[in-house]
């Protein structure tokens, strides 16, 4: 025999009262060894399958088997190659390997399940493939065209966030998460994509696990990314809203970036004002209040607009200390303010 007769894929379809697998769960065997991702392996459908292997006549098919109350039956299907004992995960998280499109970061099975799953899809210039707060129904892998991932301010303006090319992949974090998409995706011209519905892209990501190692490092870099873009928002003559970007991460990025400048957050015509120093909060004013009063007012605030002012220095000093220290006491405070706001009526609720 040669290693393609030796080495078999078993799937478990039907299971009874089985205290080891799942369905779904898989085996391989590779003559004379079994291997799974269990450290038990049950050997009825193992004792079941052995003779055909041993016989070799049959590529695929079934086999049943049962041990007092409980049975199963699983699907067989001879593999074309031998694989390792385990997943090499190792060998999907190379740098070479993550500039490549998607498609072809994956291994040559999995590409291949995915492609057999997928559906063509096209799109015009100018649709809106994925609206801002809706539930991402597939997962898409670009193979023609330009696709644009956009937010849409409240004064009507689209800001665009990313261009995803030939290769790329969109709406994986909804279906990944259970959310709502937070921005909107559009056609720049005419599209193909290969399109997976969401209970399949499921099915493939454990089927596959490496899959999901690949798509959550491609996350990571397009959330960096999107960190390099709101650095580049917070520059002169433009402006964003809390509702897509909170007070605390707008800090944080000028941290990052060392920026010098004042930071002005309105609100329903009130006016909030921080001013750093070389990514260091050294000033804060919102009314009447100042120093941490404004910081912590600030915090409650999840919608208003800001504007980053370079040219601005910061006004004389009224915060000392960690910028990150200021704003973890500022977000400790907020937390035992809200707890002693929702106590009168919890208590008033068990009375």
């Amino acid at each position: 025999m040669d290693d393609s007769e030796k080495s078999w894929a078993l799937k478990a379809e039907e299971l009874h009262n089985c205290p080891f697998y799942s369905k779904g769960d898989s085996l391989e065997v590779r003559m004379p060894g079994v291997f799974g991702s269990r450290r038990q392996v049950c050997s009825m459908p193992v004792a079941s399958f052995i003779p055909v292997a041993m016989d070799g006549g049959r590529s695929e098919g079934n086999v049943e088997a049962g041990y007092k109350d409980c049975s199963c039956k699983w699907g067989f299907r001879r593999m074309e190659k031998s694989l390792p004992p385990a997943a090499g995960f190792e060998n999907v998280l190379t740098a070479e390997g993550m500039s490549l499109p998607f498609l072809e970061q994956l291994p040559p099975p999995a590409a291949k399940a995915f492609r057999e799953r997928a559906v063509a899809t096209v799109f015009k210039a100018g649709d809106v493939i994925l609206r801002a707060n809706a539930a991402s129904s597939h997962f898409h892998v670009i193979v023609k065209g330009l696709i644009r991932i956009a937010d849409r301010g409240g004064d009507g303006r689209v800001l665009e966030l990313s261009v995803l090319r030939k290769g790329d992949c969109f709406g994986e974090m909804s279906i990944l998460t259970g959310a709502a998409a937070g921005n909107q995706v559009d056609a720049v011209e005419p599209c193909l994509t290969l399109a997976v519905a969401k209970e399949d892209f499921h099915k493939l990501l454990a089927e596959y696990p490496e899959s999901a190692v690949i798509l959550y490092r491609m996350l990571s870099r397009r959330i960096k990314a999107g960190n390099q873009k709101l650095t580049q928002l917070l520059s002169p003559g433009l402006s964003g809203e809390l509702r897509f970007f909170a007070f605390t991460d707008l800090v944080q990025t000028i941290m990052t970036a060392r920026m010098t400048g004042s930071l002005v957050v309105e609100r329903f015509q009130r006016r909030a004002r921080f001013g750093f120093r070389a990514g260091g909060m050294v000033n804060a004013s919102l009314g009447n209040l100042s120093g941490t009063s404004a910081v912590d007012e600030a915090l409650r605030w999840t919608s208003g607009s800001f504007r980053f002012h370079p040219d601005e220095m910061p006004e004389d000093s009224n915060l000392e200390g960690d910028t990150m220290a200021i704003l973890l006491e500022a977000l400790r405070r907020l937390d035992e303010s809200t707890i002693l706001e929702k106590a009168p009526a919890s208590a008033a609720g068990s009375a």
